[in-house]
């Protein structure tokens, strides 16, 4: 678990909206950024440079985020994992219900890649939502292509956007893709349920999907089970769906039989597009 160059991007952008007073991390996160970057993506947004070039020392020194936090705004930060081996504050299983001690408390909650790693997610996430305080924020930087093996999971924009709804007291500020490299552009993603389908994109390189989300109002969450876009656009719509997907498998089969090979060998020099980033519903930031 760590802060590289996006999860600082994310932090920094986001803290002209997102209170950092009462900060609490899933897991403590390290400091993944070198001296360098670190320098140069703060001293663009932040001053006097002393107390940059103070906190850069102490992150470096330390190997933790919390003194970078410190000079984003975070006058309290609390880390919370399944074991005290990194120093966490808060020793929890997130697979289970927090306390409610724990409710309504922080002002802003990091996921830095943790939820991925919880065999409970629908309880993480839930624990997480629960713990920001109305009007704080969550903020996370979690797998969304690319990164098989890494965790239990990865995630796509739909389901955040389903998570992250009134119903469940929240809205989104920011729904974002980007791969990891240091060079990478961030691009927004539309709902789906606004689009009226869904949003894809295919590539060749690990990927995180970011968010920030905002509390409205304490509610009940998961009161009503998130369901995926795309299948409650076709119930509502009463799509024949079986017949829609029977009528599309007789089509690849039919073109399997029937398509002849010199136009097969003409197509293959096509395919290795399909590696190339591709986006569907995004839009570059």
């Amino acid at each position: 678990m760590g802060v590289d160059i996006q999860g600082l991007r994310l932090l920094l952008r986001s803290r002209s909206t997102a209170s950092y007073e009462n900060f609490l991390m899933l897991g403590r996160q390290w400091c993944h950024v070198s001296a360098d970057h670190l320098k140069k993506e703060l001293a663009q947004t932040l001053s006097p440079i002393a107390n940059i070039e103070s906190a850069i020392v102490r992150a470096q020194e330390s190997r933790y985020i919390e003194p970078v936090l410190e000079v984003l705004g975070a006058h309290k930060i609390e880390s919370m994992d399944f074991s005290d081996y990194e120093g966490a504050t808060i020793v929890h299983d997130l697979n289970e219900p927090v306390p409610d001690t724990l409710k309504g408390k922080f002002s802003c909650i990091f996921d830095g890649g943790t939820t991925e790693h919880v065999f409970n997610f629908p309880q993480a996430i839930k624990n997480a939502m629960e713990m920001v305080a109305v009007g704080g924020h969550f903020l996370g930087v979690v797998p969304a292509n690319n990164f098989s093996g890494h965790g239990f999971y990865q995630f796509s924009p739909d389901i955040y956007w389903r998570i992250f709804s009134e119903p469940n007291g929240y809205e989104v500020e920011e729904m974002s893709v980007c791969e990891t490299h240091h060079g990478a552009p961030c691009y927004s993603i539309d709902d789906p349920e606004k689009l009226g389908r869904r949003v894809e994109f295919t590539n060749s390189r690990p990927t995180y999907l970011m968010v920030r989300a905002r509390r409205l109002w304490q509610s009940e969450i998961f009161k009503s089970v998130p369901q995926q876009t795309y299948y409650t656009v076709k119930w509502s719509s009463q799509i024949d769906t079986v017949n829609l997907l029977s009528r599309r498998a007789s089509l690849r089969e039919w073109a399997k039989q029937t398509l002849r090979e010199s136009v097969k060998k003409s197509l293959r020099p096509l395919m290795p597009l399909r590696r190339q980033l591709r986006f569907s519903g995004f839009k570059k930031i």
